[in-house]
C-alpha cells in the first residue's frame, strides 16, 4: 500500500454505479490515496460498483452501535471477519470501558455532548494498550455555528490532552454523509489545528495511523482502485453548489 492520505470514516454510501464513481473521483481530486465506507450494508455491493475501479484504495469497513457488552462483543467479532477494520459508537462511560476491553475493535467513535469529553485517563490508558484509535470527527466544526461549536472545540482538545498522554493513536476524519461533507486532507489539517492537533499529528493521523489499521487486520482485503476510459468532469466544475 502506497503511503498517502485516507480517510477511514467515511459514513456516505453512494446509492449507485454513478454516485459512486463521482464520490471516488472527487476524493481522488482532494488528494487521497484511499478512502473507508463504514455504512454499507454489504461489501458486494462496494466490490460490484468500483469493479474498473484503479486509482484508489477502497476499504470495507462496519460501524457497530451497541449497548449491550455480549452482543457488543458478538457483533465486532462477526463484523472483523466480514470486513477491514471496525468502528465502535461510544457513549457513556460504562460503554466506552466495554468497546476499549472488546477484542478486534480498531476504532472508537465517541458522540459529542458527552462529560469530560467522553474520555477518562482509564479508557485512554486501555485504548493505547490494545491498540484502538481514537476518531476525531471535525465534520462537527463545519456543521456546527456559535456556542455548540465552542464545545465541540473544546470536547476534541480534552480528547486530544489525553490521547497526546497516553499514545492513544488517532484518526482524523471529515465523518461525511454526503459527497457535500468531503474535505480535502489540507482542509482536515487546518480545522485540527483549531483544536491544538499539531500538523505533524494531523498528517499521521490521516497517513500512518489508518495505513497501520489496514495492515494490522489478518484479511487486509481491499478493492484497489477506477480506469477512465473517458474523460469525467469534476463535481465541483459541474456547476454544484454544496
Amino acid at each position: 500500500m502506497v503511503e498517502g492520505y485516507y480517510d477511514l470514516c467515511i459514513r456516505y454510501l453512494p446509492e449507485d454505479k454513478e454516485a459512486m464513481e463521482k464520490f471516488l473521483l472527487l476524493a481522488k481530486h482532494f488528494g487521497f490515496k484511499g478512502v473507508g465506507i463504514t455504512e454499507s450494508p454489504n461489501k458486494e455491493y462496494i466490490t460490484n460498483t468500483c469493479l474498473y475501479n484503479t486509482f484508489l484504495d477502497i476499504f470495507f469497513g462496519i460501524e457497530i452501535d451497541e449497548e449491550n457488552p455480549g452482543k457488543l462483543y458478538s457483533q465486532v467479532s462477526r463484523g472483523s471477519r466480514e470486513a477491514n477494520y471496525v468502528i465502535v459508537k461510544g457513549g457513556s462511560d460504562k460503554l466506552n470501558r466495554s468497546v476499549v476491553d472488546t477484542p478486534d475493535v480498531n476504532i472508537l467513535s465517541l458522540p459529542f455532548g458527552m462529560k469530560e469529553g467522553g474520555l477518562d485517563h482509564v479508557i485512554a490508558k486501555s485504548a493505547a494498550n490494545r491498540g484502538i484509535a481514537l476518531e476525531f470527527d471535525v465534520g462537527a466544526l463545519i456543521r456546527y455555528r456559535g456556542g455548540k461549536r465552542v464545545h465541540v472545540i473544546s470536547e476534541l482538545k480534552q480528547r486530544l490532552m489525553l490521547a497526546r498522554k497516553f499514545n492513544v493513536e488517532m484518526v482524523l476524519t471529515a465523518g461525511a454523509r454526503s459527497i457535500c461533507d468531503m474535505r480535502s486532507p489540507r482542509e482536515l489539517i487546518a480545522l485540527a489545528s483549531l483544536f491544538g492537533m499539531t500538523k505533524e499529528e494531523a498528517m499521521k493521523s490521516l497517513r500512518d495511523t489508518p495505513a497501520s489499521i489496514i495492515k494490522r487486520k489478518k484479511t487486509n482485503e481491499f478493492i484497489e482502485g477506477v480506469e477512465l476510459i473517458e474523460e469525467h468532469v469534476y463535481p465541483e466544475k459541474q456547476g454544484e453548489s454544496c
